[in-house]
């Protein structure tokens, strides 16, 4: 009798966070999954997910009631998008279901008014965040465990950011155009069928021909997001403001580009899983150009201190040779336009792919890839997965269905900064690397006398078998086509990067660590690297 106690006693305590989450605990009233606000100077949105369905779900905020929009079929994800507000003014929300308190109210502050000399601006920025919870085969680890991604956002959260950017890649589930991943496609039919039969069991596998929600669909995508999204983040980002730039893997695919598969543009079905999983999870991005755009395209505005054009350089981009682009030519008129009238001191262009880097892949703004020394023919630039050395970095050789326009593009972004007076810079994602140069030449123009910092800002869930080293046989580098100052050199390690502003300086510093953060040893982010963009 007594070991069967102890043993009742024991599972108990095993189980006590989670029946804490899902409400059952003692006095508990927690029923949230996760919850994602942003804020502008006159608004907070707000994005959060139940443990249990409710018919209608509802904000307070100094003792008025706001109404949420429910966003799945079964009453489990709700958003509120709350108007007219006051700047700089901290107010405490509370998620009511009827008149019961949902967990417990939380703080936020809205953004200074965007003619309000703001004193300063404390911004962390990541990418690369998605993935399974520690998700690995054969002895290879593809993404981080959660407890490592929580530790590191713990650690950023220390900093105690006025906001944060979440840089692409919220969701790695790549499927090649078919139902699920094919992530054995370069192994053999039994590799491939034991991990398609993983996937399948513990996930689903979407019907193409279906809508996203309201369907059986839309159980496979909750199993994918919210273990990749509602469960890392959960709440802790709460009381912070976070805005998320969506990249390739948003939309359910890599940017392959092979003979017998091109992955983008993205299809119908990529779109509404990409839009889907936005709705649902996180808040729309304030100042789109349009309604249509919200979830790719924006603005972050703090005071008049700081402007950030936010760009999705994936979900729009076009295969049309010197007319070809990553973001839509519409999108960069207003982008244009943004750049040459913004009064704020400081100005960060904020491109879900990066300018100043390659990593061999397709949808670069370069033409860099992997060759052989000396070899000028067409090259496939697949993942291989295996770390073996393909050759070397090259803008010899042509990469298969690289476009001119997209480096065009990168040309005019370049010169739009340029011709910019004041504090402007660049922060970037996708590649799996932290690091900083200064842009001196690209191409033929001339950028030494006033060069243009740009930033990686260090990826959160990368593991062995994700870092360009491996993935690809090459680690990420400075372009062919391109003058660099190197900064800080690249590394392939887990970080984030915090930016703070004043009206007078602009200093970077990179927190990384060497893949120990959050280990048994619950050691911290191990390395700072300090730097002015000025």
């Amino acid at each position: 009798m007594g070991l069967l106690r102890r043993t009742l006693l024991a599972g108990s305590a095993a189980f006590a966070p989670l029946l804490s989450l899902i409400g059952c605990g003692p006095g508990s009233r927690q029923a949230i999954r996760h919850i994602l606000p942003s804020v502008t100077d006159s608004s907070i949105s707000l994005t959060c997910s139940l443990t249990q369905p409710v018919q209608a779900l509802y904000v307070r905020i100094r003792n008025k009631g706001y109404v949420g929009r429910q966003c799945d079929s079964k009453g489990l994800h709700w958003s509120f998008v709350l108007e007219g507000l006051s700047p700089d003014t901290h107010y405490e929300l509370q998620l009511l279901d009827s008149d019961d308190p949902v967990g417990e109210a939380w703080s936020l502050r809205t953004f200074p008014a965007e003619d309000v000399d703001a004193d300063v601006l404390t911004l962390a920025a990541f990418t690369c965040a998605g993935g399974g919870d520690g998700f690995g085969f054969n002895g290879l680890q593809y993404f981080k465990p959660h407890s490592f991604r929580q530790h590191l956002f713990d650690e950023l959260l220390s900093q105690s950011p006025d906001a944060v950017i979440a840089i692409g890649d919220h969701i790695y589930w790549d499927l090649r155009g078919g139902e699920r991943p094919p992530l054995g496609r370069r192994r053999s039919a039994l590799v491939r069928w034991v991990i398609g039969v993983y996937l399948k069991a513990k996930y689903g596998a979407f019907d193409r021909s279906l809508p996203l929600i309201g369907t059986a669909n839309e159980a496979v995508l909750k199993r994918i997001a919210d273990e990749q999204i509602a469960d890392l983040y959960g709440t802790r980002f709460k009381s912070t403001p976070i805005y998320f730039v969506s990249d390739d893997h948003d939309y359910f695919e890599n940017d392959d580009a092979e003979e017998d598969l091109v992955t983008f543009p993205a299809d119908r079905f990529s779109r509404e899983a990409h839009r889907a999983v936005a709705d649902l999870y996180y808040p729309a991005l304030p100042g789109s150009p349009s309604q249509e755009l919200k979830r790719s395209f924006g603005i972050l505005r703090y005071g008049s201190l700081f402007e950030a054009p936010l760009l999705d350089c994936a979900g729009f981009m076009t295969l049309d040779n010197e007319n070809a682009v990553l973001i839509p030519h519409s999108v960069e008129d207003w982008l244009s336009a943004r750049i040459e009238h913004s009064d704020a001191t400081h100005l960060v262009v904020v491109p879900s792919h990066p300018v100043g880097w390659t990593a061999g892949k397709w949808r670069e703004w370069y033409p860099d890839v992997v060759a052989l020394a000396g070899f000028e023919g067409v090259v496939t630039n697949e993942l291989n997965f295996d770390g073996a050395t393909q050759g070397v970095l090259s803008a010899n050789a042509q990469k298969y269905l690289w476009q001119i326009g997209w480096w065009e593009q990168h040309q005019r972004l370049l010169k739009m900064l340029a011709a910019r007076s004041g504090s402007r810079f660049m922060l970037s994602g996708d590649i799996h690397a932290q690091g900083a140069v200064k842009v001196r030449r690209s191409g033929d123009y001339d950028l030494s006398l006033n060069p243009i910092v740009s930033v990686l800002t260090g990826p959160v869930s990368t593991s062995d078998a994700t870092w360009p080293s491996f993935a690809r046989g090459i680690p990420a580098s400075q372009p062919e086509w391109l003058n660099t100052e190197i900064i800080t050199p690249t590394s392939e390690v887990n970080g984030f990067a915090l930016v703070t502003l004043t009206k007078q300086t602009a200093t970077v510093t990179l927190h990384n660590c060497d893949g120990q953060c959050g280990g048994a040893d619950g050691g911290s982010v191990e390395n700072i690297i300090e730097f002015s963009v000025l």
